[in-house]
């Protein structure tokens, strides 16, 4: 089962996202409360799996929540945007889109069973929280 791992840090509160495998799939960027911390990992949970692809690089859009791939410099990024159109994960560089793609893909199989640990100093323990009703 893939797990979000919170932790504090001096910046604030941020989630590694991990594979059953243990691999690393997604960092997020610091937060400044454990609960906004949470807020992004529900959005994550409920909207991620089916939220639309978007390629920036030829114009297209779509509305919030959405996954938004770019290429600069030849790499490529991807980011996840919340239905309040805020960045939850910016994720690269990949080599490749289709790298990229593959990144996402393991991304969106990751959240049908996602469990939520928090780092603390006694180790790490399982958290529970109510997930946002967001679509």
């Amino acid at each position: 089962m893939s797990r979000f791992i919170i932790s504090r840090t001096e910046v604030g509160v941020s989630f590694l996202l991990r594979s059953d495998t243990d691999r690393f799939l997604a960092e997020s960027k610091p937060y400044a409360t454990l609960d906004a911390c949470k807020k992004a990992i529900g959005s994550m949970v409920n909207c991620l799996a089916t939220a639309p692809l978007t390629d920036r690089a030829v114009g297209e859009n779509a509305p919030n929540p959405k996954i938004e791939i770019c290429e600069k410099r030849h790499e490529v990024w991807y980011t996840f945007k919340a239905s309040n159109g805020k960045s939850v994960l910016i994720q690269g560089p990949y080599a490749t889109r289709k790298a990229a793609l593959r990144a996402i893909a393991m991304l969106r199989a990751a959240m049908q069973k996602a469990s939520v640990w928090m780092e603390t100093s006694k180790g790490v323990i399982p958290l529970t929280f109510k997930a946002s009703n967001e679509k």
